[in-house]
């Protein structure tokens, strides 16, 4: 009985998650900007299980408090300064922390580990204590009853890690049902596809856009970001449009903008530019006028594609973007210029790929708002009789069909087959909607001004 008695007590380690309190630390060295996030803010110094980890999370704190940049050397000056660089770990443990984590975008993930095990620690020694008191036989039967009653209860955990009550959730759901005051998706600025998506592009999605190359993906984006700006300015919405483009200089996109929006062939708008050439008075007079108004849509612009390619940097840029004027809309072009740091290979660029989409998928909920991401598809495309692409055919990864809530297909049968009565026609195909149908909606497509229009819209 005894022995039995003594194993129950036996040491035992308190739950901890060592590689979570890491990843936390590593993501706020890599985007300092997530100290603001609801589940980073909740953490204090006591929920990190190592000694080491506490002492470098306030030091973080006070650099953030004296309004001094968060980084590799001013943490490395700071904990030097308070003589607790060696407890820690050395200056190698803190390059190790952002060696260890290839991006912030699953920071709020960790930080809800990392309190969850605190809790759990926490609980533990309550329960402890109360064992204690238990034994000792000390206290009236009901002092020890509401001991035990009181036991997690300040701990106040469902609404850090994201539980909520269906019947909250239901009269939440209700309310918008029966008002039609919910979140209304954005409109691509295309009627028949934003009938085929249900609306538009709902908040919080992740909308893949994959085509062969020439099809015309970074000329719809484009499109739909300045109809979802255009729309913005409209109605007074003080958002904005986020373009990050990996692939075309800020110059090129704005040539491509403004040749779409003015009907003037891109090619004689850049040969102008270059003095190969000269506009007519009249395209001089569309391309000043779709200027102007171009100029006052609330698009935003990120072309550094050596700093956006990058986790590690984009969603930092993203959240300082968000902070200064709130984002409706982000538009990445395209996915496979992306990098997560990983190392080369087929395995592990699929992995990479795999990390990526997540990553971004994570971004989408965390700002509440759709991401449209442009993709490349593999040649398996161009080895079948029928071109038209197919969700096997997504570069790279498995895992893009995994996490989207939408991917949509370009494709032209003009491209493939020349002599085809369907000059002009673009089918957009929706190859996987979460929450709708899939199916396929026909464009107008103008290779000349790389502009996209309904049918019925060009038609008139």
């Amino acid at each position: 009985m005894a022995g039995h008695a003594m194993s129950d007590f036996a040491p035992r380690v308190p739950p901890h998650s060592l590689e979570a309190e890491i990843s936390v630390l590593g993501s706020l060295l890599l985007d300092p900007d997530i100290l603001s996030l609801e589940a980073i803010a909740e953490l204090t110094p006591s929920m990190f299980y190592r000694e080491g980890h506490r002492k470098i999370f306030v030091a973080m704190q006070r650099l953030q408090a004296q309004g001094s940049p968060l980084d590799l050397t001013t943490l490395h000056t700071e904990l030097t300064r308070t003589g607790e660089l060696d407890e820690v770990g050395g200056v190698a443990y803190l390059i190790g922390l952002g060696d260890q984590t290839p991006t912030a975008a699953y920071a709020e993930h960790y930080a809800r580990i990392v309190r969850e095990k605190w809790t759990l620690r926490e609980l533990i020694r309550q329960s402890s204590a109360l064992q204690r008191t238990a034994y000792d036989a000390q206290l009236p039967l009901e002092d020890v009853l509401a001991q035990a009653a009181q036991i997690g209860a300040d701990l106040d955990t469902t609404a850090q890690f994201g539980a909520f009550s269906v019947g909250d959730v239901v009269v939440d759901v209700l309310s918008d049902v029966l008002s039609g005051q919910g979140v209304a998706p954005l409109s691509t600025g295309f009627h028949d596809l934003d009938d085929q998506l249900g609306g538009g592009l709902f908040p919080s999605t992740l909308n893949i856009l994959a085509a062969r190359p020439a099809m015309g993906k970074s000329g719809l984006a484009l499109n739909i970001g300045e109809n979802v700006a255009a729309g913005l300015a409209n109605r007074g919405d003080a958002g904005q449009v986020a373009v990050v483009s990996l692939e075309m200089p800020r110059q090129q996109l704005v040539v491509r903008l403004l040749a779409s929006a003015a009907s003037i062939d891109a090619t004689a708008m850049q040969g102008a530019m270059f003095g190969r050439g000269h506009l007519t008075p009249a395209q001089k007079s569309r391309f000043e006028q779709k200027a102007e108004r171009l100029g006052q849509l609330p698009l935003t612009l990120l072309d550094d594609a050596a700093n956006d390619s990058h986790l590690r940097t984009l969603p930092s840029k993203l959240r300082r973007l968000h902070k200064e004027k709130p984002l409706r809309l982000v538009i990445i072009d395209y996915l496979q210029l992306m990098n997560a740091g990983s190392t080369s290979g087929s395995d592990q660029r699929q992995q990479e790929i795999s990390t990526i989409s997540r990553a971004l998928k994570q971004l989408a909920r965390e700002f509440g708002i759709p991401f449209l991401v442009l993709s490349q598809l593999s040649r398996k495309v161009e080895e079948r009789p029928n071109h038209r692409p197919m969700l096997s055919d997504l570069r790279e990864s498995g895992a893009l069909e995994q996490d989207a809530d939408v991917v949509m297909f370009i494709y032209r049968d003009e491209y493939y087959n020349p002599q085809t009565d369907q000059q002009g026609i673009a089918e957009i195909i929706i190859g996987k909607q979460r929450h709708g149908p899939v199916g396929t909606v026909r464009l107008q497509f103008l290779s000349a001004f790389v502009r996209f229009a309904s049918l019925a819209e060009w038609a008139a």
